[in-house]
């Protein structure tokens, strides 16, 4: 049995090996309310056979550790140079190209999903990967702890040594003031992927489940589709579950989220191709434009009941209201229409959205571009943010190439710098549209297929999800994990920001640039890391 310690952000394949001179020591650098990880690398196991995972303290010990075993799973098709897949055709014939960014060409399989486990397990292959994460209390005494974690095999035992070095420093918990963060998810796959009843006594403590998932990510904002609080009769108006709504807010308070998004009210004209549609239509009457008589009397019938909602929790200044997703200039005279009903009905709601065209300044307060739009157009969105707005950034199945993403194909220090590039622009938040968007239609989803086509179009390997649905709960992945890691140091910047704008600018230019320009050294990576933490102790 062979044993090898590795970071924590370095991606590991089904055929990594350990070094010849395996590392079995390790240091890690937290902060007090953090967490502390580690990567164990293990070969030479024989198949079938019990090992038994440990970790004792030297001394003092910090809180309850938990162990993880890393499942690998398939990248059939690496991200184009563009966006979505290499061979993803766009209209004009081009390709998205090939690209040279990736960390390994396709096909190949690599470790992501971290499936829970007890301190025994039975070897059912001769690698297996495990992940270890150590909470740190908030009241952690400052210093250098140090640890022995144990694997056995039989009567064979190795032993390797983890040092955590905390410093005085906290990162606090998700609150109201941090920089907000989403990824969308759907309930009805939360449902169906659990075997569980949407809406059932049991479907209620799962979701509870993805919740404390998504807070420990520190995510801090959770949405709730229109579809999932009304239901559709027929040539009916749509029928309000005001009790459903309640009691999910209610859910989102209890677990830590901060803020809402009410789901989308209108989507381009499905009639016409999405980019060249000049109407919007109800997201929920797909037939009926949203900016016509009768698309104003539904937006009564939806908006005024999930507004007396919004008033009594008092959430009026933690609501953000959709009106339809990635909308094309074209469709900016409607949206402003629309925009103008939805503030009329639900006075003093924030509206938010993605898109980029200054087409739309004044009927938006929240934009939501891609980060390659906001690099690009970065003096046109500064101007809205000059008149009061604010501005968010994306990433989906685009951009590709050096871009930062969190996709299977990528270093896992690219979820992590996004947290330092919202800062170093000063970006208030974060959207993804893929927590767990499994499609039904695509059965080898997510562990046995990661790329999925549509058409002419290949969404990348692992833009669908971030999350993985296991037998009892959610998995936590390794790139939601950079991606919380980098939402830590979000907030250690924002803190030295604060009091040293000229050493925190100097500090995350020195491994991020901007979106495409960055450090992939991920030593150089931690050495500046381990200077933002001491700067603050």
């Amino acid at each position: 049995m062979r044993v090898e310690l590795r970071d924590s952000l370095e991606n590991l394949f089904t055929d990594s090996k350990p070094g010849r001179r395996p590392v079995h020591s390790w240091r890690v650098d937290v902060g007090r309310g953090g967490l502390a990880a580690v990567h164990v690398l293990v070969t030479d196991l024989i198949p079938g056979a019990s090992v038994r995972l440990g970790l004792l303290a030297d001394g003092a010990s910090l809180g309850p550790a938990q162990w993880f075993q890393l499942i690998d799973v398939p990248v059939e098709e690496n991200t184009g140079m563009s966006g979505f897949t290499e061979s993803t055709c766009w209209e004009d014939g081009s390709k998205a190209g090939a690209n040279p960014y990736v960390i390994r060409k396709a096909p190949f399989r690599t470790y992501d999903a971290m499936k829970p486990i007890s301190s025994r397990i039975r070897a059912m292959a001769d690698t297996l990967a495990f992940r270890l994460h150590l909470p740190i209390s908030p009241h952690a005494r400052a210093g250098t702890y140090a640890f022995r974690i144990t694997l056995q095999m039989g009567t064979e035992k190795v032993e390797c040594r983890w040092e955590i070095h905390v410093f005085n420093v906290v990162i606090p918990p998700v609150r109201a003031d941090s920089l907000a963060y989403t990824n969308w998810f759907l309930y009805d796959l939360i449902a169906k992927r659990q075997g569980l009843r949407q809406w059932s006594p049991e479907f209620w403590a799962m979701l509870r489940k993805y919740i404390r998932l998504m807070v420990h990510g520190r995510q801090n904002t959770a949405w709730i589709p229109m579809s999932d609080i009304f239901e559709q009769r027929k040539g009916r108006p749509p029928v309000f579950q005001r009790e459903r709504m309640e009691r999910l807010i209610r859910l989102f308070q209890e677990e830590g989220i901060q803020y809402i998004e009410g789901g989308h009210l209108a989507l381009a004209d499905p009639a016409v191709p999405q980019w060249k549609a000049e109407r919007l239509s109800l997201g929920m009457e797909r037939k009926t434009y949203a900016t016509s008589p009768e698309g104003y009397q539904f937006l009564l019938d939806v908006c005024r009941p999930v507004y007396e909602v919004i008033q009594r929790f008092g959430l009026q200044d933690r609501w953000i209201q959709h009106l339809s997703d990635e909308p094309n200039a074209l469709l900016a005279t409607d949206y402003r229409l629309l925009a103008g009903w939805v503030r009329k009905l639900m006075p003093g709601i924030k509206i938010g959205d993605a898109l980029m065209d200054a087409s739309f300044a004044g009927a938006v307060d929240i934009w939501c571009p891609t980060i390659k739009t906001y690099q690009t157009n970065r003096r046109v969105l500064e101007r809205q943010r000059k008149a009061g707005d604010l501005l968010w950034v994306y990433t989906c199945c685009v951009p590709g190439g050096p871009w930062l993403n969190r996709l299977l194909d990528q270093e896992l220090l690219r979820p992590v710098l996004m947290g330092w590039g919202l800062v170093r622009f000063n970006l208030q938040g974060f959207l993804h549209w893929g927590l767990n968007v499994y499609h039904e239609r695509h059965a080898g989803l997510p562990f046995h297929q990661s790329v999925i086509k549509e058409g002419n179009l290949s969404f990348p390997a692992g833009d669908t999800h971030i999350i993985y649905p296991g037998p009892k709960g959610p998995w936590s992945s390794l790139r939601f994990e950079a991606h919380r890691e980098g939402f830590e140091d979000a907030e250690l910047l924002r803190q030295l920001k604060a009091r040293s704008p000229r050493q925190a600018e100097k500090l995350i230019r020195s491994v991020f640039r901007d979106f495409k320009s960055y450090t992939r050294d991920l030593p150089a990576f931690r050495a500046t890391r381990r200077r933002l933490l001491s700067s603050l102790s």
